[in-house]
């Protein structure tokens, strides 16, 4: 008897999420796991995304990594069960050359404001201060120069109102004749995260199982049907005017455990959001018993021995 399919609605958090979860629409991925994806769209605050979870408007968040912490201290039933992005790279943009952070003391940084307009925090500006933390500062070491606007953020470091700026490319910045500092990779919990509730999970048999199945397999083909997964980034690219790279999917492990220090990082900054947070177990949000009953079963293993379809 054919496998019931399960119908799941979600939103995801951010446009750079979107690759992995297109690979997995084109290539029919949901309904290889037993899963008919409905509804899918963008939200961009984190507490709009939590109400639509626990009223039961959606099944799951593609992302939503720091706020859910003080949610589970209120007793929430919020847990991820997968993390495919454990990381992430920056640099330093800046007029005069430094050698390390610690020549970023006193310096006007322009970044995001820690939080949004609606109370969501921003990943983003979590991420630079965290780089100061690992790096023994403090984040009153610096003084922000805050603005929603990316753009805003170019022209105050371009006008010298700032004296420095995190990015993620420093090519437009060379071009300007401002010194860059790679920083190297920082362990966070990032990316297409899969959230969701217990609620839902309760609700749904087997939805957990299926969910990490999906991305498991999502993953594979990515991984092992380049030429494929190139053509849909390529249909993304063009209907969304953005740059997607294989190489975020390529990247991405078989098996998407969440790293120790990427949890301990993305802990620390749910903390500065909301110290009541301090009293849990940075491990307190996550369960992973899905995906390690999944890479016990030996599925994930036999996968990637299988030799990929032609074309």
């Amino acid at each position: 008897m054919a496998q019931r399919r399960i119908k799941v609605r979600g939103v995801y958090r951010s446009g750079s999420h979107l690759p992995i979860w297109e690979v997995m629409e084109k290539a029919r991925i949901w309904e290889k796991a037993g899963l008919e994806l409905v509804s899918f769209k963008y939200c961009a605050m984190p507490p709009d995304a939590e109400r639509a979870l626990f009223k039961g408007e959606i099944d799951f968040i593609s992302g939503d990594h720091l706020t859910p912490y003080v949610l589970v201290v209120q007793g929430k039933p919020i847990v991820s069960i997968a993390s495919p992005v454990n990381g992430q790279n920056a640099s330093i943009a800046s007029w005069e050359p430094i050698k390390s952070l610690h020549d970023l003391r006193g310096k006007r940084i322009a970044d995001t404001p820690m939080e949004g307009r609606e109370g969501g925090f921003h990943h983003g500006r979590g991420n630079h201060m965290m780089y100061l933390i690992r790096a023994g500062m403090s984040i009153d070491d610096v003084k922000w120069v805050e603005s929603e606007s990316s753009d805003e953020q170019f022209e105050a470091l371009k006008s010298r109102r700032a004296d420095a700026r995190f990015v993620s490319s420093g090519e437009r910045y060379k071009e300007l004749g401002m010194h860059i500092l790679p920083l190297g990779p920082l362990p966070m919990i990032n990316g297409p995260t899969l959230t969701t509730s217990y609620t839902v999970l309760h609700k749904k048999k087997g939805l957990g199982e299926r969910l990490v199945k999906a991305l498991v397999l999502g993953i594979h083909f990515a991984k092992t049907q380049r030429q494929k997964t190139q053509k849909i980034l390529d249909g993304l690219n063009k209907r969304t005017g953005e740059d997607y790279q294989y190489s975020r999917l390529e990247r991405m492990p078989s098996k998407p455990y969440p790293d120790a220090q990427a949890i301990i990082n993305a802990y620390e900054l749910g903390c500065i959001k909301a110290p009541a947070a301090k009293q849990l177990s940075p491990m307190a949000l996550w369960d992973l018993h899905y995906l390690r009953e999944l890479d016990n079963s030996g599925f994930i293993d036999k996968l990637y021995k299988r030799k990929p379809a032609t074309a």
